[in-house]
This record gives C-alpha cells, structure tokens and sequence, in this order.
C-alpha cells in the first residue's frame, strides 16, 4: 500500500476568514503533537500574490499563472514518489506528508481575467492524485460591506476602488466573484466543504477544517 498524502485547498474572497483559519490550525492540538507527519504549508504569497506586481503593469500571461501553480505542484508529486518509492506499509501517520495551499487554482480562475478554468482542468486532475480536499469559505451578502471594505485600511479601499465607486459596486463584485468560486468547485474534482463564515466562530470552523481534511 502506498504511503498517504493530505493535502487541502482553502479558497474564498478576501475577508472570509482564510489566514484567520490557517492559524488557528496551525495552533490545534492534532496539528502541534502529529507523529512524525511532515506538514508543508503555502500561503497566498507564494501561490498567487507573486503574480500581482507582473498582473498590475499588464505583463502576466497565462504561462506565469501555469508555472508559478506548476512549480509548487512539482515538489509535491515528487514527495509522493519518494514516499512510494520507500515502501511503507499500512496507513500510519508518520508514513504521510500533509500540505496546504492558501488559494490556488480557483483564485487564479477568477482573480485573472486571461486564464480559464478549462486551463486549470489538468492542475485540478493533478491536486485530486495527490487526494486533495477543498475547503471553500463563503459569507453572507449582507455582511461582505463591513467585512470587505470598512474593516480595512486606506490602503487596501484604494486597491478595491477599481471594482466600483460605492460600497454596494464593490460588493457586488466580491459576491459574484464568490458565485463563480462555487460554481468552479462543483466542477472540480476535489471533495470539496462550504463552509460560511459569515458568523466568525473561527474555533468551531478551524474544528470542521481540521475533520474534514483528516490529519
């Protein structure tokens, strides 16, 4: 029997509670007192934000989308190889490895506008070899003004400016960007949970992330 990977997806638009999430993971007792389990963890940085700097002047091709998911791709196949290649029996937790990526795929779906899912299909079949799960956090509508906009810094209202001029435009942008984020995962190949976080009961919702990924 081949050794396990776990891996997990957590996507959402900004202000869902992601990072919040992640932390509170991260500090769980399963997490911190794991047997042996490498854990691998991928921030938004590295997995999409990278790209902004090149998306912002108007230079990213879908090639820099495809190499930057590839590149994180690659080294995670390959531990999976090494860990066949080592023989372990059975299924304990010291002969897995576990990762988590902070936005992939579907953020680049739906966060640039010159990249389709159907590019992304082959990044999705290759994440569900490697048994990965999807955790897609969503809020309310109703919320998505205070969460989005006014809970923020001058900084980041004049980056979401481009989106529309008042509250309510920049909403709508966010919803529908959510809208398409859900349709993307029913299309995915992953297992994937919804889980709204529109109530910010952060502890009970990183307990739900945790049993569902399965580390």
């Amino acid at each position: 029997m081949s050794a396990q990977v776990k891996g997990i997806v957590i996507e959402g638009v900004p202000a869902t509670g992601k990072t919040t999430i992640i932390e509170h993971l991260l500090q769980t007792e399963q997490v911190l007192e794991r047997d042996f389990m490498p854990l691998l963890v991928y921030g938004e940085d590295l997995t999409q934000r990278v790209l902004e700097a090149k998306h912002n002047q108007g230079q990213i091709t879908k090639e820099d989308n495809l190499n930057l998911l590839n590149d994180i791709l690659i080294p995670l196949e390959r531990y999976r190889e090494y860990y066949q290649q080592r023989g372990w029996q059975g299924a304990e937790q010291e002969h897995c490895y576990a990762f988590l990526l902070e936005r992939f795929h579907l953020t680049h779906a739906t966060y640039f506008d010159h990249l389709s899912w159907e590019e992304l299909i082959e990044i999705d079949n290759r994440l569900a070899g490697l048994k990965t799960k999807l955790v897609l956090l969503i809020m309310n509508k109703e919320v998505m003004g205070e969460r989005i906009v006014a809970s923020r810094g001058s900084r980041w209202r004049s980056y979401i400016s481009r989106f529309g001029s008042t509250v309510e435009e920049i909403v709508e942008h966010y919803y529908q960007r959510q809208q398409r984020k859900l349709e993307l995962a029913q299309q995915s190949k992953l297992v994937n949970l919804v889980l709204d976080t529109s109530a910010k009961n952060w502890g009970e919702l990183a307990q739900l992330v945790l049993q569902f990924w399965g580390i």
